[in-house]
């Protein structure tokens, strides 16, 4: 079994500030405790700042949703029809009370412009496991519509579509840019390689890396903690959910997304939200 822990552990109090105090329960990173007796795999270094992205623009990220607690960051999201977003189960898991839950599309910046979506139904995938992190896929549905500037939802890739390692893929979301640190106020974005699945499981301990998850990241470049729940997207298609990785956010150890193309996902999706 796979033990995550609470992101509050590796970032230092003084840095959350209010509003940062609701994101740090609700993302899964891996401690290195747990892996540290694996070798991990190396790959040459990528200089660059996720980590290791650089700022936004939302018109070049349209379908970017920030999912929001009490009015506060806690995870990333992504628009995929006018009515229904995408993001992971483990952001919403036990089910929360949704008058408690919006969605700010529309905007760059975590905090301010874009427009505020009441969120009416959230849907966590039926089979999903909080204790490995498997099938870590929700959708919720908007009261309102989500539409108006810079807001467009994001294809979803088909079931079965296989990317190789090496695809690269752009990952976007407001998460860490360090560690320790706080969250940035504007989106940042990343481009790293998917990477090829023998590999990724080779890079954590043995049954971690089932074959529900994506795998993308370089040394250097990497989502980390208040990215859960945000998109992975190549060729103009959202290809996977920001999960759960290394708390250090390094890029060393590979980063793990809930894969999308994957039947019990991509079906889940399309059963309930007809998309």
């Amino acid at each position: 079994m796979k033990v995550f822990v609470v992101l509050a552990l590796y970032v230092a109090a003084a840095c959350a500030g209010p509003d940062e105090d609701i994101w740090l329960q609700y993302n899964k990173r891996m401690p290195a405790a747990y892996y540290s007796l694996k070798e991990p795999i190396q790959r040459q270094p990528v200089t660059g700042r996720i980590v290791g992205g650089v700022d936004a623009e939302i018109e070049s990220f349209p379908y970017q949703l920030s999912l929001r607690r009490s009015g506060s960051h806690s995870c990333g999201a992504s628009v995929i029809s006018s009515n229904w977003a995408l993001s992971a189960a483990h952001c919403t898991h036990p089910l929360p009370n949704v008058a408690l839950i919006t969605l700010r599309a529309g905007s760059a910046n975590r905090l301010e412009g874009g427009q505020i979506f009441d969120v009416a139904e959230i849907v966590n995938h039926p089979n999903y496991n909080p204790s490995n992190i498997e099938l870590d896929v929700c959708v919720l549905r908007t009261v309102q519509p989500m539409t108006g500037t810079n807001i467009q939802p994001i294809v979803l890739v088909p079931a079965e579509t296989y990317y190789p390692g090496g695809t690269r893929a752009v990952l976007s979301g407001w998460g860490l840019t360090s560690v320790p640190g706080s969250l940035p106020v504007i989106l940042q974005m990343v481009d790293i390689p998917v990477i090829n699945h023998d590999e990724c499981k080779a890079g954590w301990p043995a049954g971690w890396v089932t074959d529900d998850m994506l795998c993308a990241s370089e040394p250097g470049r990497d989502a980390c903690n208040g990215d859960s729940g945000g998109p992975l997207v190549t060729g103009g298609r959202q290809i996977g959910i920001v999960s759960w990785g290394a708390t250090n956010c390094l890029g060393n150890e590979p980063g793990v997304y809930a894969r999308v193309a994957y039947p019990a996902i991509r079906n889940f999706v399309s059963n309930v939200t007809g998309v």
